[in-house]
């Protein structure tokens, strides 16, 4: 297996220490190995992104004040009536 060095910022390095104290890594090439073998697949995957291929979706079909599909509302049937007020 082939053995590399790499030199990292100040900035860098203290990332990659929280980060081996947090996955209880044995050491720093342990943390960016880790790193790079859960995030790299999505890094090169998602690194040049167009909006051509990827448009974003119409705000609109998440506006709150749009109403909600009948599917999406319960029905509910009850008898039940305030008989109190409520105090906050």
């Amino acid at each position: 297996m082939p053995v590399s060095r790499i030199v990292l910022d100040p900035e860098v390095r203290l990332i990659v220490d929280r980060i081996q104290e947090k996955t209880r890594t044995t050491s720093p090439s342990a943390a960016i190995s880790l790193i790079v073998s859960r995030y790299a697949r999505h890094l090169l995957e998602t690194w040049e992104l167009t909006a051509a291929h990827h448009p974003e979706s119409d705000p609109r079909q998440y506006s709150l004040s749009a109403p909600l599909p009948s599917a999406a509302l319960p029905i509910v049937d009850s008898d039940f009536v305030f008989t109190s007020g409520i105090d906050f």
